[in-house]
């Protein structure tokens, strides 16, 4: 049975994922009230700041030292939301400086009773 690491790492990266499509669906909303006038480029990176995530969430589980690094500037990225987006932000830093569980490993179903 394959144990995945840093779980709540994983969930931290998909509920700022999921804020972040709140956040789009409103900017769509906003394009029929208002017509901004750079929308497109608002849009774009919205949306790829979304993929990121959703890669940072998939690719944490792993354990990697790459992985690490990607979640890193994604959470130093993510101070600047101020105010819900930092304190998020700053727990993902915690988990993953001081919490980073390295490479996921096997254990037999056995193992995993006794723990």
């Amino acid at each position: 049975m394959l144990e995945t690491n840093n779980q709540i790492l994983s969930t931290l990266h998909r509920i700022v994922a999921f804020i972040l499509i709140s956040d789009l669906v409103y900017a769509i909303y906003n394009l029929f009230m208002h017509m901004p006038k750079y929308f497109i480029g608002g849009l774009l990176g919205r949306i790829a700041l979304i993929v990121v995530h959703f890669l940072c969430a998939k690719s944490v589980r792993t354990g990697s030292t790459s992985s690490r690094i990607g979640s890193i500037l994604m959470t130093v990225f993510m101070l600047n939301m101020f105010p819900l987006g930092t304190v998020v932000a700053v727990v993902m830093l915690f988990f993953s400086l001081f919490r980073w569980e390295k490479y996921s490993t096997f254990k037999l179903p056995t193992e995993l009773q006794k723990s």
